[in-house]
């Protein structure tokens, strides 16, 4: 096993593209998709339902970075959700307990926690999903907290804000994204943080850059990755941003 070698999924995905470039930047990295990643001819191509591939993935991985899984907030659970959010997730922590990976990193969502519409700030206990989606992510919360419990490997629960890693977008424009942004040069630097940590065990935490409300609670970020962000949310969807202080 290398001592430092990252498997990221859903690595040609919208999060994964500009996550997997950032932690390429610090730490050897293993795609993993079921769609081919341009320019990537070492990526793993495969199904997360698919045990097989995702062993033939795993091998000599010290770090997983779980960011593969059907993101539809309003698809079918039974035809979108289950084999890759639930029955993938489960070859993906069981075959890493196999293979003896020391660290595992879940991207999970906020969508666990929306459903509190009269919080004033989420933080890292607060569940009460939103719709099915968000309820496969508790569950993997829940799932990994087992494995940790059970098997001893660390697991970290990434509760991400709105990412796109673009700055100008017009969906910037909607109030309740502003308050849940995560920039691109933060969202890089939180999961080169979540690898590099020192032994955290488990931790559930949110990953935003700053916003005024401050809706999203990161102290557990700070105390467990030492994270603290540097981008401001864009003035507006036309892409101008407040220069970090």
């Amino acid at each position: 096993m290398s001592s430092s070698l990252v498997l990221v999924t859903g690595a040609a995905g919208r999060v994964g593209r500009p996550i997997t470039a950032a932690l390429r930047e610090k730490f050897p990295v293993r795609a993993f998709d079921r769609v081919a990643i341009p320019g990537d001819h070492t990526a793993h191509l495969g199904d997360l339902s698919d045990r097989s591939a995702v062993e033939r993935a795993m091998e000599g991985v010290h770090t997983v970075v779980h960011l593969g899984a059907c993101p539809s907030m309003d698809g079918q659970f039974m035809r979108d959700l289950l084999k890759p959010n639930i029955e993938g997730l489960w070859h993906m922590l069981d075959v890493a307990r196999l293979a003896g990976v020391r660290r595992f990193i879940f991207a999970s969502s906020c969508n666990v926690a929306f459903g509190a519409k009269e919080a004033a700030q989420l933080k890292p206990e607060t569940l009460h999903v939103l719709n099915p989606y968000g309820a496969t992510k508790a569950f993997g919360e829940a799932l990994g907290r087992w494995f940790h419990d059970e098997y001893g490997m660390e697991f970290l629960a990434v509760r991400i804000g709105y990412f796109s890693g673009r700055y100008a977008e017009p969906e910037l424009e909607q109030l309740f994204l502003r308050r849940i942004w995560l920039g691109p040069r933060d969202g890089g630097k939180f999961f080169q943080l979540a690898v590099a940590a020192r032994p955290f065990g488990y931790g559930i935490v949110y990953a935003c850059s700053r916003t005024r409300e401050k809706y999203l609670d990161l102290t557990t970020a700070r105390e467990l990755l030492g994270y603290e962000p540097e981008e401001d949310v864009p003035e507006s969807g036309g892409g101008r941003t407040v220069a970090p202080a």
